[in-house]
Parts: C-alpha cells; sequence; structure tokens
C-alpha cells in the first residue's frame, strides 16, 4: 500500500491557486502576506481570504472526519494560546496551523484513514508520514504557510522523544506544535471517530495529566486544563467536539465535582512545569 503522491501535488496547486484567486478577489496580491504593514481592516479581510482558500482546499480534498476535526481544534488552540499570552500575530499562526494540522492525510488511502479496526505496522508507518508530507504541501506556498510549516510537521512530536517524524524532545519542539500536540489528543479522545468509542471528558483530561512529561509539554496540558474550566462552566459547546448522550439527545455537562479535580491537576502540572 502506498501513498498517493499525486493527490500531494494536486493539493498543493489547488491550494496555491485557491490563495490567489480568494485574495485577488479581495483585492490584494496574490501573495498570503499578512505581517506586512497594514491596516486592522486590511489584515482582516486578507485573513478571511485566506481562511476561505483553506476551508475550499480541505473540503475538497480530505475527508469529512479530517475536516471536521480541524475546525474542531481552532477554537480550543487559540484559547490555550491566550491562556498563555501569546501575541496576536502568534496566535494567526496558531489559528491557521490549527487547521491545516492534518492536510498531509490527502495522500493517506481512505481505506487506511477509515479503517474501523486497529491498524497493522504498514499501515501505521503510512499513517506517521502525514505530518511530512503536509510540510511538503505548504512548502514554498507564501510569507504566512512558512510559519505554519514547522509547527504542522512537528505536532506528533512528544515530550519525551518517542514522538515522530523526528524525534524531537523538549524545548527542540516548536512551542506552537506542543499546544497542537494538546488539542489535537484532546479532540481524538472524546470525540466519536471510526477506531473508537469516546473517552468521558474527565477521563480524557486525566489522560492528558498522566501522560505530562512523556507525549506533553507540563506548561501546555496546565494552561490547557484551566481553559477548559473558564469555558463556560466546561459546558460541551460547538469550539469543542459535540458530546450527546444519545438516550436524551442532551449535551453532555461536567459537575462542580469534575470541575474542581480538573483545576487541580491543572494548577498541580503548572506547578511543576
Amino acid at each position: 500500500m502506498l501513498i498517493n503522491g499525486t493527490a500531494t501535488l494536486r493539493c498543493k496547486d489547488f491550494l496555491r491557486q485557491a490563495l490567489a484567486h480568494t485574495l485577488e478577489r479581495y483585492g490584494h496580491m496574490p501573495t498570503p502576506r499578512i505581517f506586512e504593514a497594514t491596516s486592522m481592516e486590511n489584515r482582516a479581510y486578507r485573513l478571511y481570504a485566506i481562511e476561505a482558500a483553506i476551508a475550499d482546499t480541505l473540503s475538497l480534498w480530505c475527508d469529512q472526519e479530517t475536516c471536521m476535526h480541524t475546525r474542531r481544534l481552532v477554537h480550543p488552540a487559540e484559547a490555550v494560546g491566550r491562556q498563555l499570552q501569546l501575541p496576536d500575530n502568534v496566535l494567526i499562526i496558531l489559528r491557521f496551523s490549527a487547521l491545516l494540522h492534518d492536510i498531509g492525510k490527502v495522500a493517506i488511502p481512505p481505506e487506511v484513514l477509515q479503517k474501523r479496526g486497529p491498524l497493522n505496522e504498514d499501515e501505521w508507518t503510512l499513517v506517521r508520514l502525514h505530518p511530512q508530507i503536509g510540510w511538503a504541501i505548504l512548502e514554498g506556498i507564501g510569507e504566512l504557510f512558512e510559519h505554519v510549516a514547522p509547527i504542522i510537521v512537528a505536532h506528533h512530536e512528544a515530550w519525551d522523544g518517542s514522538g515522530y517524524p523526528f524525534g524531537l524532545s523538549g524545548n527542540a519542539i516548536p512551542y506552537l506544535a506542543r499546544i497542537l500536540t494538546v488539542v489535537d489528543s484532546y479532540d481524538a479522545m472524546v470525540s466519536y471517530r471510526v477506531y473508537g468509542e469516546p473517552l468521558p471528558i474527565l477521563s480524557a483530561c486525566q489522560e492528558l495529566v498522566n501522560c505530562v512529561g512523556h507525549q506533553y509539554d507540563p506548561q501546555i496540558v496546565g494552561a490547557f486544563l484551566e481553559m477548559l474550566i473558564s469555558e463556560r462552566s466546561i459546558q460541551l459547546l460547538s469550539c469543542f467536539s459535540p458530546r450527546r448522550n444519545l438516550a436524551i439527545n442532551e449535551l453532555e455537562q461536567v459537575g462542580e465535582e469534575h470541575a474542581k479535580l480538573l483545576l487541580q491537576s491543572g494548577g498541580y502540572v503548572r506547578g511543576s512545569a
């Protein structure tokens, strides 16, 4: 079983053309430069145009589950970034990194991505290529993507060096990639996916805490848990994965005692970072 190299090239070409056409439609030069001196209004229009081109690309080239997953990651990633008091320019890079982090999956065979059982070693080898494929798609497209590509290629690296594709560890992993690693893992745990049932919120958060210092940066996990606590009493809103009790068709909520446990975990993790 092989990756689809043709899909990689065609997706790259489509994204480049979509960016050029969308930016021109809004009266901008057909290159996604957003960090040059410009008015806030111009920057907002530019960002809207770039995001529209990305959305068109993902909708056409990625499967529905991947598209939904990437959209879900945007809000929690930005919320963690604000919790960490990142500047606006960095939050912009983080937002687009969340949207594009799985674009490399365009080259992975659908029968692998949608397999309901566990993957075999050959299939895992293919899946582990998607960060580098994503890097290849974004390489050379424009200024913004030069900042995004090093983040998405590292979003499966682990704090202790056991991740992929390069085995980076600790502070060698780009800071924004460490944020994506946490929010990506959380969403995978609490969402309905083809390969398994979702975990309860508290169980997913406990798993993050258990993996601090191994898979995750302690500071990022602490910030994530503190952010989660502050999100409207931890209601599961559309910014996180929709979680419903199918028996009563209502959104799940986390009770006060669970919230206290999460807050204690967040404070402990941040304090030990």
